[in-house]
């Protein structure tokens, strides 16, 4: 795993390392703010802190980021390195790494959970326990190398073999321990999955979203959903699983399907706390759920993605990955309205949004100024960006900010000086910058103020 931060640590000339315990006060990550942007559970980071401190545990789940990128390929290429899913098992795995190092001989109750919550999501795509172990030992390895590879930074030469052979026993015995609760689990979770028909019907489903031939009229008998009509496509989720976790996801699934005119309708459990839902009409295509007549009213625990209409075999799969897309982007960027993560409203991003750097790139250069990342440049765009919205009228502009016209007019003046520019040129590239801005936040904008002038407009760099 290249890249690991190691030249972050803060070490004494000559440490005083006799343990591998002292060698986990010494790891620190590149990034303090990997501790606020955990992906596993916020209780199993505060355990891995109390007992290894912030370092160790920032270090951890910043190497678990890194070594993501490293299992997208063979053998594991049929894992999704982009899904929660796999961020929370490989961090999962990182923080048993430095629990063990600290001295922790068992998996822990908050460990165990989460361990569970992940192997629940590979058992419903049909994974092996092999290819689960394996891809736990690839993790495991790495974060091995790595210590070994720190080891040697700080640790005097004389002293590195002894270190060596207690990390080496630790995380040999830690290995051992890890894979056995991973088995124990999966068979586990592997029986409770089958148990009922829910198996049977998500392999099916999964075949269709895969685009394996499918006879429609078996698919309707066992699904009881004819995959011939307009489909519409909902991912819910829970951060919490509670008991009552499926019945409430299936009644704001069936409450929102309803909604934008679905008559048929079908929901599979993916996973704990995650329902899977299509709804379907005969005659034309449902509403999309971000302009139903209704407003979407969503309780505070349950997020809900979802996918444009389409029609037949093809839209029903088609609407679910744009969903699933969804979801996934709206984990990462400011939050839509009523909570509501709607592919046709994260389109654009989504679209242009796939090189992160160009895309940041894009938004610094065409906003110049605009672009730093506090409040006044905040009230700035946002008040520009509904200005153009609303087709540069003042008046409804100021209705929709609750403010006053003459606080339009004042912020439209103080922007265009910035930008060096009037509000009429390059309008639609200025108008998506706003809108990029919006939405995917600090991570495209400058984290200092940039230069001011004329120069940092796009028409300025053009010449």
């Amino acid at each position: 795993m290249s890249g690991c931060p190691t030249s972050q640590a803060t070490i004494p000339a000559r440490p005083q390392i006799t343990s591998t315990s002292s060698l986990l006060h010494l790891l620190r990550p590149a990034d303090d703010s990997v501790l606020h942007l955990p992906a596993t559970n916020p209780q199993l980071v505060e355990e891995v802190v109390a007992r290894v401190g912030t370092g160790a545990t920032g270090w951890a789940i910043e190497n678990s980021r890194l070594l993501l990128a490293e299992l997208s390929g063979e053998p594991f290429a049929r894992f999704d390195q982009k899904s929660r899913s796999e961020t929370r098992l490989v961090e999962a795995i990182a923080l048993w790494v430095v629990l063990r190092l600290s001295g922790i001989r068992s998996i822990t109750g908050v460990l165990s959970a989460e361990l569970t919550h992940t192997i629940r999501e590979r058992i419903s795509d049909n994974t092996t326990v092999d290819h689960v172990l394996r891809y736990v030992r690839a993790a495991h390895a790495s974060f091995t190398r790595e210590l070994f590879e720190f080891r040697d930074a700080v640790i005097p030469a004389e002293d590195q073999a002894t270190m060596m052979r207690s990390i080496s026993a630790d995380l040999f015995e830690g290995m051992e321990t890890l894979s056995a609760a991973v088995a124990e689990k999966f068979a586990a979770e592997r029986d409770r999955w089958f148990a009922g028909s829910v198996g049977e019907r998500l392999e099916l489903v999964s075949s269709i979203l895969k685009g394996k031939p499918i006879d429609t009229m078996r698919a309707l008998r066992q699904l009881g959903y004819d995959l011939t009509l307009h489909h519409v496509a909902l991912v819910l989720w829970q951060d919490e699983i509670t008991p009552d976790s499926s019945r409430e996801l299936e009644a704001t699934a069936l409450r929102l399907l309803d909604q934008v005119g679905c008559s048929s309708m079908l929901m599979l459990p993916a996973g704990p706390g995650r329902l899977w839902a299509w709804g379907g009409r005969a005659t034309d295509r449902p509403a999309e759920l971000r302009r139903a007549e209704k407003p979407v009213d969503l309780p505070p625990h349950i997020h809900v993605a979802s996918g444009l209409p389409g029609d037949g075999v093809a839209g029903f799969q088609r609407s679910h990955e744009q969903a699933v897309t969804a979801e996934r982007v709206g984990g990462i960027i400011e939050p839509g309205p009523y909570g509501l993560c709607d592919y046709g409203d994260l389109e654009p991003v989504i679209l242009l949004g796939n090189d992160a750097e160009a895309t940041a790139d894009f938004v610094r250069r065409e906003l110049g100024p605009l672009a730093a990342d506090n409040r006044s440049m905040a009230a700035l765009r946002e008040t520009v960006r509904c200005l153009l919205d609303n087709e540069r009228g003042v008046a409804l502009t100021a209705k929709h900010l609750h403010i006053a016209k003459n606080t339009v007019v004042y912020r439209v003046k103080k922007a265009e000086q910035l930008l060096g520019r009037s509000l009429r040129e390059d309008r639609l590239r200025l108008h998506l910058a706003l809108y990029l801005a919006g939405r995917l936040g600090s991570t495209v904008l400058a984290d200092h103020d940039p230069a001011t002038g004329l120069e940092n407009s796009i028409r300025a760099v053009a010449k």
